[in-house]
């Protein structure tokens, strides 16, 4: 059925904002909307797997998702002519076949996140060893593959509202997990804060001040 769903290379530049929420939708046949406070970075959407194994085949200490690279393109369509049931709101993302990466240029903190699954009761992805990774869950990962957190899902239901107002920060990623169409995907996001000028002038003089105890010379008695 994949053949009858429009595939989809998705890079969206967003310029810079500190508060608001941004949804993303798929209801173009071949393009994704984005509507709302755009996000103050560049967002990336891909196809993912489970990567256990680095470059040379040797087991990696953290291992995580990675965009694949056989199948670059995502794919969006009408869930129905895939028997998932009929459209929530026109067009969604297929994680039918797997999970479904969207990673940011640079790390933000998501005090809010909501999708809506349109999907058939088809079931949930079991749990393997405890592991939030392996089972139906969205998940949250900071630039080295740390997972964050994670929302619960239920695929079982169709068209399922998600709506968490927790806060995640440091996010570098987030993971749908696989065997559902998502759409309406929504987030309230803010850049990391960097430090002011005062917090770096204060650790340069903290810096200073413990070099200059290291070099002090005790007198001798």
């Amino acid at each position: 059925m994949k053949s009858i769903l429009s595939k989809l290379a998705v890079t969206v530049l967003m310029v810079p904002f500190v508060h608001g929420v941004t949804l993303l939708n798929f209801d173009g046949a071949t393009s994704m909307t984005t509507t709302g406070t755009p996000l103050p970075a560049v967002l990336t959407l891909e196809n993912a797997y489970w990567e256990t194994l680095d470059d040379k085949g040797d087991l990696l200490v953290v291992p995580g998702f990675r965009a694949d690279i056989t199948s670059p393109t995502v794919v969006v369509g009408d869930p129905n002519l895939s028997f998932y049931g009929p459209s929530i709101s026109g067009n969604a993302l297929s994680a039918v076949d797997g999970p479904v990466m969207f990673s940011f240029a640079s790390a933000l903190n998501l005090s809010s996140f909501g999708v809506t699954l349109d999907n058939s009761s088809l079931g949930n992805i079991l749990s393997r060893g405890g592991n939030p990774a392996f089972s139906t869950n969205i998940l949250f990962y900071d630039a080295a593959d740390t997972l964050i957190g994670y929302i619960e899902l239920d695929q079982t239901v169709s068209g399922l509202v998600v709506s968490d107002r927790r806060t995640f920060e440091n996010v570098s990623k987030v993971v749908l997990p696989s065997g559902a169409f998502y759409d309406n995907i929504s987030f309230m996001a803010q850049a990391v804060p960097e430090p002011t000028s005062a917090a770096l002038v204060c650790l340069s003089s903290l810096a200073l001040f413990r070099r200059r105890r290291t070099n002090l010379t005790l007198p001798s008695w």
